[in-house]
């Protein structure tokens, strides 16, 4: 498999001056102090299907009106439309195995791609009605001449580069590396597979993440308990890693929080919050720690995502537990290396497994695993409630959750 430098070069991919960061005034502490708690109020929730769908992934657009696009665990995708109302638009179909990640295009809010395990990554194009536009593929094989299987995706902010990660495939792990402007199929006499990385990780690669601001910067997590940060204008593997960070547990999800530090999740639902220069996490919050918050089990109790909020200007982790008769939904922030609870999603119905929250607009989107979709509105304080102005909408096709407990998210 080739380096990717030389692809990367004619990318034109060069560091970014800080200066010119979105966001460069926002404070880049861990979570920030508490100014003010915020709530976030139940404006729109819909149902996926009447079939037991999980939705395993969320991803929207921004804006006002906006389109969200949901990974179901039947292996489709259903897109809505919102504005006045909750409006499903098209149901994505084509896939053939279970979907590993989505994310709506970063310069084009009518593009949606769609990654699944089998190696495959889907374009689709939601002006005419959801038709698949192009595909890429992981298409390097292994020993046995099957494609590589993938495990997690991302594209970074200027879509000029996808990044893909696989499973454990014979004793090797890869980082795959896409030129998105060519497709699989040979276009002006060039493969959009730009090469990759396979020595920074051995075992499945769980998560990956480009910097929202730099894009020659990708984090990737895998079930080794590594954190990688690699800087993709250096010549090779060994010059381009650089950050290596051992989280001592299987990594799940991880995220940015500012320009150097980073979030991740564990497979044991415990948080940690890293910098990135950092030999050991500057705060570490286990299962239990997440318990005191919900009086049950930790068994029970779950995190879904951490996120950045510009009310108060902190970082808030989306955390759940799941109960016999409810599901309890709130946000969690750190605050003197403590957690502290912030809001109380009450309305919320299910055991979540992703999170979405533009934090421009201030709206948070939740799926899970009774396959609704929620959206969620923050304000400043319970007291604003009342104000409709403060509402997405009236609420639209309430929907009740079903009776039977969920079980967590299994590992």
């Amino acid at each position: 498999m080739s380096e990717i430098l030389e692809s990367l070069e004619h990318l034109s991919v060069k560091h970014t001056d800080d200066s010119s960061i979105n966001g460069s005034n926002r404070r880049e502490d861990d979570a920030g102090s508490v100014q003010d708690k915020f709530d976030f109020a139940l404006a729109a929730e819909e149902a996926v299907s009447l079939d037991k769908n999980y939705i395993l992934g969320i991803c929207a657009t921004s804006g006002t009106e906006f389109k969200i696009g949901t990974a179901l665990s039947d292996y489709t995708c259903n897109v809505y439309a919102v504005g006045e109302t909750l409006s499903k638009i098209a149901t994505l179909d084509d896939n053939k195995a279970s979907i590993i990640g989505i994310r709506f295009s970063p310069m084009h809010q009518n593009l949606l791609y769609c990654a699944s395990s089998n190696g495959s990554i889907m374009l689709y194009d939601l002006r005419s009605k959801g038709r698949m536009v192009t595909q890429f593929k992981a298409d390097e094989r292994d020993d046995n001449g099957k494609i590589k299987s993938l495990a997690s995706f991302d594209i970074c902010q200027d879509e000029r580069v996808m990044a893909g990660g696989t499973d454990l495939i014979e004793g090797d792990v890869f980082i795959l590396f896409w030129d998105t402007r060519y497709p699989t199929s040979k276009t002006h006499g060039r493969k959009s597979l730009l090469g990759g990385y396979w020595q920074s990780h051995t075992d499945d690669i769980t998560t990956l993440a480009f910097h929202p601001s730099r894009r020659d910067l990708l984090a990737s997590g895998s079930t080794d308990g590594l954190i990688n940060i690699f800087d993709l204008t250096q010549p090779n593997e060994d010059m381009a890693l650089t950050h290596s960070l051992n989280t001592e547990s299987s990594v799940d999800r991880l995220g940015w929080l500012g320009e150097e530090k980073l979030w991740c999740g564990t497979h044991t639902n415990a948080l940690q919050l890293w910098d990135c220069e950092g030999a050991a996490p500057y705060a570490k919050f286990d299962r239990e720690e997440l318990a005191t918050f919900q009086s049950e089990d930790p068994e029970n109790c779950y995190i879904v995502r951490m996120h950045t909020e510009s009310l108060t200007d902190n970082n808030f982790l989306l955390a759940g537990c799941s109960y016999s008769k409810r599901e309890s939904l709130r946000c969690l922030t750190v605050k003197e290396d403590k957690l502290k609870a912030c809001c109380m999603m009450s309305e919320n119905k299910q055991v979540v497994r992703d999170s979405w929250f533009d934090e421009k607009n201030n709206y948070l989107v939740t799926g899970g695993e009774s396959g609704i979709v929620s959206i969620w509105k923050q304000e400043e304080s319970a007291s604003s409630r009342s104000n409709s102005n403060n509402r997405l909408h009236p609420k639209i096709n309430k929907f009740k959750g079903r009776d039977k407990p969920h079980k967590a998210k299994p590992y």
